[in-house]
C-alpha cells in the first residue's frame, strides 16, 4: 500500500510539470538540419545543443598539418545583454565510489567502508594534433523557463506522432527572439597564442514548444534543448508527496 501511494504521488507530480522545447537556429550551416557546422581551410567547428538546460557541446577539428590549440578560458558564450559566460572555470569535479562491507562473527558484526575517487578538471587549453579533433561539453547555458511569450505568435500544432497531440508553438526571427547569444572561440596554431584565430557565431531560439509531454516521450534533435517548471498544482502535490515520504519514514503510514 505504501509503495502504491508513493508511485501515485510520483505520477501526479510528473503530470504537473510543464516543459518548453527550444529549437535553436543560426546563420551557419546545419549538418542534416541539426548540428551546426562552421569551417574554413584550417578548422571545422561543430556545435550541438541537446538535452536539459541547453548543454553546449563543441567539437573542433584541426584540418592543418600542424598542431592547433583552443583556449577555453578566452572563449565564452556572450548573451544579448552583453554578459559573458566563460567556457572554462577553475573548478575540480570529484567523482567518488564508496564500498561498504559487513563481516559477521558469532554475536558481533564488523563494518568497514572504503572510498575511492577520481578528480577531473577540464584543461584550460586543448591541444589538437593534425587531422584530429577535440570534443568538450563545458556547461549548460540556459536553465530558466521562458515567460510572457507573445500570444499573437502562438500556434496549435501537432508534435511528432504522439496520438495527434497538439501543443503550443511560438516561432521567432533573430530580431524578436527571446533568447539570443554568440559563441566566441579563441584558437591558435601556437601554444603561446601569438597569432590567435577568433570564431564568433550567433545563435537564437527560432521555435519554442510548450507542453506537458516529458522528454522521455519525444525526440530531441541536436539543435533542441528543454527547460521545465512545476505548475501550481505540481508544487502542492510535491508538498503532499514530501509529507507522505516523511510519514512513511516515521512509520505512521
Amino acid at each position: 500500500m505504501k509503495i502504491y501511494l508513493l508511485l501515485f504521488c510520483s505520477v501526479l507530480l510528473g503530470a504537473c510539470t510543464q516543459y518548453q522545447y527550444i529549437t535553436l537556429n543560426s546563420t551557419i550551416y546545419k549538418a542534416n538540419n541539426q548540428s551546426f557546422v562552421w569551417e574554413n581551410d584550417s578548422v571545422k567547428v561543430q556545435y550541438i545543443f541537446s538535452g536539459a538546460d541547453c548543454p553546449i557541446t563543441i567539437q573542433v577539428y584541426n584540418k592543418l598539418a600542424q598542431p592547433m590549440y583552443v583556449d577555453w578560458k578566452k572563449s565564452a558564450v556572450i548573451y544579448s545583454d552583453s554578459s559573458r559566460l566563460s567556457l572554462w572555470n577553475d573548478e575540480t569535479q570529484i567523482n567518488t565510489v564508496t564500498n561498504i562491507g559487513n563481516v559477521h562473527s558469532r554475536n558481533y558484526t564488523f563494518s568497514g567502508a572504503e572510498t575511492s575517487g577520481v578528480m577531473n578538471k577540464q584543461k584550460q587549453v586543448s591541444f589538437i594534433p593534425p587531422n584530429s579533433y577535440v570534443s568538450v561539453t563545458p556547461m549548460v547555458i540556459r536553465s530558466t523557463f521562458f515567460y510572457s511569450l507573445p500570444q499573437k505568435l502562438k500556434q496549435r500544432v501537432p508534435i511528432d506522432d504522439i496520438d495527434s497531440t497538439k501543443v503550443d508553438k511560438y516561432s521567432f526571427v533573430p530580431e524578436n527572439s527571446p533568447f539570443t547569444f554568440r559563441c566566441f572561440l579563441a584558437l591558435s596554431v601556437t601554444n603561446s597564442f601569438e597569432h590567435p584565430i577568433y570564431i564568433d557565431q550567433p545563435f537564437w531560439a527560432s521555435d519554442i514548444i510548450q507542453t506537458k509531454i516529458s522528454p522521455s516521450e519525444t525526440f530531441l534533435e541536436n539543435n533542441m534543448f528543454y527547460v521545465s517548471k512545476a505548475t501550481s498544482a505540481g508544487h502542492i502535490i510535491g508538498g503532499v508527496g514530501a509529507a507522505v515520504v516523511l510519514l512513511w519514514i516515521l512509520g505512521w503510514l
